[in-house]
């Protein structure tokens, strides 16, 4: 058994030095106990100490080898280490104890890609888009496989799978595009290299039980905020205001954790909380973009539109390329009545982000309302996918632009389809004015 290792925390947070420090004591108190190794190494895996926590995941496997979670963690920190050949012999030992677990068999399948064993891992790859064909990751797994052995019009199908089960997987665009691109379909290679450039990190949500313990260990600044933004996604907004605090206070020039309080202390109604966030934010790093954002979107709600104007001029001033900050620009023009500058600034955003629904209604309204209903129409239908809370008013846009067309056939399909999707998810007061349409045009 290896001994413990040394231990680096040179550059942590006070917190966190404290916090290794306890666990290595323990590990030293109890140098036989699988558990007092196992946690020093996940707390180490958290700071992404590999090659320290991979020493403590080996103590713990060899003190309890019938552990799933010490040999699933000890292969996973192989992986990340670019010892692949090592992670694959860690990884089937976990697999042999839970067959069953799906994210160490991904995992074991990017071990054998990176391995050079592109069969192997397409094997696994398909069983997992077997047992669960809404793996985003492991369809984009089967694509760079596919794509390595030179099938790129397989590589596109399944990349393609990859990117409509979650449209902002920055990595699938990516190859997606790479896989067009090879085909010699460019429009489609550059849509998606678009994509791409939108959503470079992006990566779906991992559901990984094993995992998620070790990262809930992490006290630094990154992890409160990554758990406040899921508390956020979850409708918690105190709960991810706090874990914004604590993130602030594990590092005071955390700017992020700024800018996201802005919109938090917004949506909860302390608007000057919001706005002290938005001083303290620009007081760290006045350069960027996303902080005008929020501020200008706090400007708005609060009916300051000079203000919220020159914060989404200030946003595009430092990042051209923001389609948000198009949008709300272009939405403040035309509430003035300016809307061919509008219809440009919407036009920026879906360019920058071709799949950016509302700025696609917008543009749809835009032209509706000058009569063009041709155009309008061609706009709010490459809008009625994905299914969400959105796309019952996108049906009833398209409906009533068909209505107003003098298309009453289609405005009822598409009105009778705004129904039933707003009864499905009890919007009632959209399922009135759909009713009330409805009457009128079956008279």
């Amino acid at each position: 058994m290896p001994p413990l290792p040394e231990l680096r925390t040179s550059g942590l947070f006070p917190a966190v030095v404290k916090q290794i420090n306890a666990a290595y004591q323990a590990a030293r108190n109890h140098s036989t106990d699988a558990t007092a190794n196992g946690r020093l190494a996940m707390i180490l895996d958290t700071y992404e100490q590999y090659s320290l926590a991979e020493i403590c995941y080996r103590r713990a496997h060899i003190l309890d080898p019938k552990s799933f979670d010490w040999a699933y963690d000890l292969g996973y920190v192989l992986f990340k280490e670019g010892r692949y050949t090592q992670a694959i012999d860690a990884l089937r030992e976990a697999l042999a104890l839970r067959p069953g677990y799906v994210p160490a068999k991904l995992k074991l399948a990017d071990s054998l890609f990176s391995a050079r064993q592109p069969e192997a891992a397409g094997k696994l790859y398909r069983e997992i888009v077997q047992q669960d064909p809404n793996h985003a990751q492991a369809w984009y797994g089967l694509g760079r496989v596919q794509a390595a052995q030179g099938d790129s019009g397989a590589a596109a199908e399944s990349l393609a799978k990859a990117c409509d089960l979650v449209p902002r997987y920055g990595a699938a665009q990516f190859a997606l595009a790479t896989a067009y691109r090879k085909l010699g379909e460019a429009n489609k290679a550059s849509e998606h290299f678009k994509l791409y450039q939108a959503n470079m990190t992006t990566v779906p949500p991992a559901v990984d039980s094993v995992r998620a313990a070790v990262q809930a260990l992490d006290q630094s600044a990154t992890a409160y905020l990554r758990r406040g933004l899921a508390m956020a996604d979850a409708g918690d907004l105190q709960g991810a205001i706090q874990q914004h605090l604590k993130a602030v206070q594990a590092d005071p020039n955390e700017v992020q954790g700024y800018i996201n309080l802005i919109q938090l202390y917004a949506r909860v109604g302390e608007n000057e909380k919001a706005v002290e966030a938005y001083r303290k934010a620009v007081s760290i790093n006045p350069n960027r973009a996303d902080c005008y954002y929020n501020y200008g979107v706090l400007m708005f709600d609060l009916r300051k539109m000079p203000e919220a104007e020159q914060a989404m001029r200030k946003a595009l001033q430092i990042n051209p390329f923001y389609a948000e900050a198009h949008d709300n620009l272009g939405y403040l023009l035309a509430i003035r009545g300016q809307l061919d500058e509008a219809l440009d600034e919407y036009r920026k955003a879906v360019g920058e982000r071709p799949d950016f629904r509302l700025a696609h209604f917008h543009i749809g309204q835009i032209f509706a309302n000058q009569g063009k209903y041709a155009q309008a129409i061609q706009e709010f239908q490459k809008i009625l996918t994905p299914n969400d809370a959105n796309t019952a008013g996108y049906l009833y846009a398209l409906g009533a632009t068909y209505a107003r067309a003098g298309d009453r056939q289609n405005a009822l399909v598409y009105m009778r389809k705004a129904r039933d999707e707003a009864a499905a998810r009890s919007q009632e007061k959209l399922l009135t004015s759909i009713n009330q349409d409805i009457a009128t045009l079956e008279k």
